[in-house]
């Protein structure tokens, strides 16, 4: 008999945090399982918006940017990505059905270390080199040596210089070649996106919704603790400037606005929070310098090939506050990055300035990230890692919230066991759009 057919090599290494849904009102805690092979973190990223803001698209732009990849998955886990993965490697896949009241579905990806250091920027890479790398020691003794050779060529030793300084090139070389095996060997980061439906966050249903974002979080964390690897939960509010309206009445964005603090407290370590403003392209356009900020403008937003749907009104003032003049920075003790990007494969703009209109037609379809916010959102996620030791525990520690359906001893995964060097904030996240030039 050929052992190998007995081996289960993609069978799920996972827990479920929770035997049935803690909040009677909502579905999807039952259907979340923890991995149990070695991942160095596991970040939850609740996706909130209004329906028809683009939070599918989000999630299909984030998974692209990612480079992310599924691990094994099994029952309603599996069919779930199986439907975002559709659009993420089809844009012309039919889109998935809303989603209904009371349903909190979620995605799981994983984003693998390997080449890491290419695709973050050189601020990110060196700030991930000294500390998941642990290179400090050799990269502070190359500053060294090069500082010295410097001195010492302005002091007239000129052989002296050039020894120290080729001396010092040569372990900054070697704190490299270091820093990059020791990342290519880490484990992965595994994200998972939870879809919330904004239009339920503010409604009668709010206390629940964050009654089971907090069951999640608890639950998560203590299982993080006792697998020995870091956790993270942020939410991330996207904003359709074409959805702002006209500051009559406040926008579904504007209430959600006022209540991200409060979902970003669930992190008790780190409260942060990212606004993912879409549709960038038409920005520019209507916040066009001279025009009047309380003017209302029409907009007709056309997918290539599709018919015209009845023009979108919005103010010129709710999109500049709202999406222009913002910036990174602590808000209420909360720590907010801001993403621009464009959601179409391709667009354009037309101002009729005599009309009164602009006109957005767009080849419909997710795309990557516009401009630099793919390498700038992937940036972000890698800094929400803590690249620190784990703390031993016992085996028969509670991980959970809820009855766990998994074994009592899991297996023990690989740890990663770098120093505690990095605690830092996240980028600033900025993109231009790619159709529009840089005005």
């Amino acid at each position: 008999m050929d052992s190998r057919a007995s081996v289960p090599f993609s069978v799920p290494r996972r827990a479920a945090l929770f035997a049935e849904d803690p909040v009677a009102s909502l579905r999807g805690l039952a259907t979340l399982t923890d991995p149990e092979d070695g991942v160095a973190a596991v970040v939850d990223l609740a996706v909130i918006g209004a329906r028809g803001d683009g939070k599918t698209q989000f999630i299909v732009h984030a998974a692209r940017a990612l480079h992310a990849h599924a691990p094994a998955l099994s029952g309603a886990e599996q069919r779930l990505n199986e439907d975002v993965m559709r659009l993420v490697l089809d844009p012309r896949a039919p889109r998935p059905e809303a989603t209904p009241p009371g349903v909190v579905p979620h995605v799981t990806f994983r984003v693998r270390m390997g080449g890491i250091l290419e695709r973050v920027g050189a601020a990110r890479a060196f700030r991930l080199a000294c500390s998941a790398g642990r290179i400090v020691g050799m990269v502070t003794v190359a500053a060294a040596m090069i500082v010295c050779g410097i001195a010492a060529g302005i002091a007239g030793a000129a052989a002296g210089s050039v020894l120290l300084i080729g001396a010092g090139a040569i372990v900054g070389a070697s704190a490299a070649i270091v820093a990059r095996r020791r990342i290519d060997r880490l484990a992965d980061i595994e994200v998972v996106f939870w879809d919330i439906a904004g239009e339920q966050v503010y409604s009668a249903e709010a206390a629940a919704y964050h009654t089971l974002l907090g069951r999640l979080v608890d639950a998560r964390r203590r299982r993080a603790e006792a697998m020995g690897r870091s956790y993270a939960f942020v939410p991330i509010l996207v904003c359709n400037p074409l959805a702002l309206g006209t500051g009559v009445e406040g926008s579904p964005y504007e209430r959600l606005r006022e209540l991200l603090p409060v979902f970003a407290a669930l992190d008790r370590n780190a409260p942060r929070a990212l606004i993912a403003i879409n549709r960038w392209s038409v920005v520019d356009s209507i916040c066009e310098r001279g025009a009047l900020r309380d003017e209302a403008v029409s907009v007709i937003v056309r997918a290539r090939g599709d018919e015209l749907a009845p023009p979108v009104v919005v103010a010129r003032e709710q999109v500049r506050a709202h999406c222009l003049d913002v910036e990174d920075g602590r808000k209420q003790g909360v720590r907010i990055t801001y993403l621009r990007y464009d959601t179409a494969i391709r667009s354009s703009v037309e101002v009729d300035r005599a009309g009164g209109t602009i006109s957005y037609e767009f080849d419909d379809g997710p795309s990557a990230f516009s401009g630099d916010a793919g390498r700038r959102f992937l940036d972000w996620v890698v800094s929400l890692a803590a690249w620190q030791p784990a703390r031993a525990v016992e085996p028969h520690a509670v991980v959970a919230s809820e009855p766990v359906a998994a074994p009592a001893t899991p297996p023990v995964p690989h740890v990663i066991e770098p120093p505690p060097e990095s605690r830092y904030a996240p980028p600033q996240i900025w993109a231009r759009p790619r159709d529009l030039e840089h005005r």
